[in-house]
């Protein structure tokens, strides 16, 4: 069973997760409707999904932070003690991932650790991360005993590492458990478990609140376009953009994550369509009888229910294509379970590395593949020695020779008995020739193992091609790089 102080912190958040969604069947539009969704460009570009969580290993009784990029593993930390990633963001070529690890609040930045600054006697925990100009933001709460023995939760945030103090009024338990930019201000939601109430900042003071919604669970700047959500005066699902506020359903309830694909926007949240009554324990806290939906364009898509879990909360969600991803908290009968992860509907479960006996999902974003082409950079080196680090070619490598014989060649990962190169290319109709930063759409080429270090492939042509090594134990991938460029030009 999972740490009780992880779970017990993790349960008091308004925290934002992966998602996932049932489409009901008189909702769901054609296959063909869906494919030409969007900014109306053509095809999509490629969008890789970053999962945060942890593995659980029932020999050691230990969590092992660990992230997934498009359903593979990376961990974290080495599982000596018990560690979670619980939310991402992702800049340029750079991986940030925040977590918590025994009453130490950290980030990672591409696998190297950076603990958020604490007094030695005292305890932090991170919630939500976000990077602007550089800057890595990170909110959560600075947990300290005063001398007369009373224990003190409160709302903080940390920038680059360091402690930066918020007004929390006559609270002794407060937590910030979202940050967000929009333009030069800086927002940071909240709670307030003292006086149940939900807490604002703009720039680090705090407001009553952020819009004319009436609660507001998180807060996103997304393709140029301002969203929030919540519910409104009335108490129903909204979310609110560029100031207009959006209604969602007519009966009580609230909007909770909001994801953007093209022109389309998904919105997930609970509302009372089962007629119980809809419960909020205290303020902002949903009550497991609720069941979870999902908004697109402001009309039901579908409940966030699959044959064995319910998703009572929404806590995060991404959109890939017309794929929809949704964490949220789960329960299973009377059972409340912790984050689950759903993909259109269905409860996934991502591997797990190697010795982990279970997989956990906290937090779900995606990010444009392109993005990371067009900022040509050496690779981005991991610290973490159970990820193969890449030594030839070097990350966005220009080809002239012919033929295009590649020799390919890694690090050691230790406890791995082969390592798999998987290679994709992109191609242009008639013959052209894509730059890296063209090249969005990929295509499966070839997959090779090896026992040894080295790998050599010759390309498939005048184009860009991008390649992956996965470290595997009897056949369970125990990590994985991310994707590397090379372009051939003859």
């Amino acid at each position: 069973m999972k740490n009780p102080i992880l779970l017990a912190l993790r349960c008091c958040a308004l925290l934002s997760f992966l998602f996932s969604f049932t489409c009901y069947a008189q909702n769901s539009k054609s296959s063909g409707s869906r494919q030409n969704s969007g900014n109306g460009k053509g095809s999509p570009k490629q969008v890789d999904i970053y999962v945060a969580g942890s593995c659980y290993n029932e020999n050691t009784q230990k969590y092992t932070a660990v992230y997934w990029k498009n359903g593979q593993p990376v961990a974290l930390t080495d599982g000596q003690t018990t560690a979670e990633a619980v939310s991402m963001a992702i800049s340029g070529n750079d991986i940030y991932v925040a977590g918590n690890s025994l009453g130490q609040a950290v980030y990672w930045k591409n696998g190297q650790e950076i603990k958020l600054e604490k007094d030695e006697s005292a305890s932090n925990h991170a919630y939500s991360i976000m990077v602007k100009n550089g800057d890595v933001y990170v909110a959560g709460f600075y947990r300290y005993q005063s001398s007369d023995g009373r224990w003190h939760d409160l709302a903080r945030y940390w920038k680059n590492g360091q402690l930066v103090k918020l007004p929390v009024g006559d609270s002794d338990f407060s937590y910030a458990t979202s940050i967000a930019a929009v333009d030069d201000d800086l927002y940071i939601i909240g709670s307030d478990r003292d006086n149940y109430k939900v807490l604002y900042w703009k720039n680090g003071q705090i407001q009553e609140t952020i819009n004319e919604l009436k609660e507001v669970s998180d807060i996103y700047q997304l393709q140029g376009n301002v969203y929030a959500v919540g519910e409104t005066q009335s108490g129903q699902p909204a979310y609110w953009r560029n100031g207009r506020t959006e209604s969602l359903s007519a009966i009580p309830g609230l909007a909770t994550c909001v994801a953007v694909s093209g022109n389309d926007v998904y919105v997930a949240g609970v509302d009372d369509s089962n007629g119980n009554g809809f419960v909020k324990i205290g303020k902002g806290y949903i009550d497991e009888g609720d069941i979870g939906k999902c908004w697109k364009n402001g009309q039901l898509l579908a409940n966030l229910k699959d044959i064995e879990y319910t998703i009572y909360k929404p806590l995060s969600m991404a959109v890939s294509g017309n794929d929809v991803y949704i964490v949220g908290y789960a329960h299973v009968g009377n059972d409340v379970a912790p984050p689950k992860l759903m993909k259109n509907g269905q409860i996934i479960k991502l591997p797990g590395i190697e010795g982990s006996s279970w997989s956990e999902t906290n937090f779900v974003i995606s990010s444009v593949g392109s993005e990371h082409a067009t900022q040509k950079q050496n690779r981005v080196v991991s610290k973490n020695d159970n990820v193969p680090q890449v030594l030839e070619p070097e990350n966005y490598a220009v080809m002239n020779q012919y033929p295009r014989m590649t020799k390919v060649a890694w690090t050691p990962v230790a406890k791995a008995t082969e390592y798999e190169l998987i290679v994709e290319y992109t191609i242009v109709p008639g013959g052209g020739h894509h730059s890296f930063d063209e090249a969005v759409n990929f295509y499966p080429y070839l997959s090779r193992r090896s026992q040894s270090n080295t790998i050599t492939f010759e390309g498939s042509g005048s184009c860009v091609h991008r390649y992956k090594i996965q470290a595997k134990n009897n056949d369970k991938v125990i990590s994985a790089t991310d994707w590397f460029y090379i372009e051939y030009l003859r």
